[in-house]
């Protein structure tokens, strides 16, 4: 299979709630192509579903070192951090983000991020 398929596999994997077996398929296709940056953030996203931090962390920053100009590994961690309640850091990530123009979709997720960020924390 290609690296293309198991990114397909992993998804179909996920959707239907089998986030071990979702696990492996985003991995194959990480091992095949290092530089996929949609299967890093899947990766990321089920990692925090799992919560494993740890590992969450670690592939916003793979998908961060394939596409820097990608805002949505900022989005994502702002998101984390909002619900940890550490506000300062989600800030940055927001702020982060915006720079990084981001379209429609994220700068509504971002907006609701920063909603919930207190004026002065």
């Amino acid at each position: 299979m290609t690296a293309e398929e198991y990114y397909q596999l992993g998804l179909a994997l996920a959707g239907r709630n089998q986030l071990g077996d979702a696990f492996v398929a985003l991995e194959e296709c990480v091992t095949i192509n290092p530089d996929h940056g949609p299967a890093c953030k899947e990766l990321a996203r089920l990692s925090l579903e799992a919560n494993e931090v740890r590992a969450f962390t670690n592939w916003l920053h793979e998908a961060q070192r394939i596409d820097e100009r990608d805002p949505e590994p900022h989005v994502m961690m702002a998101e984390h951090l909002v619900g940890r309640r550490r506000w300062e850091e989600a800030d940055m990530e927001v702020r982060i983000a915006l720079r990084k123009q981001p379209g429609p979709e994220l700068v509504e997720r971002l907006a609701a991020a920063q909603a919930q960020i207190p004026e002065y924390f």
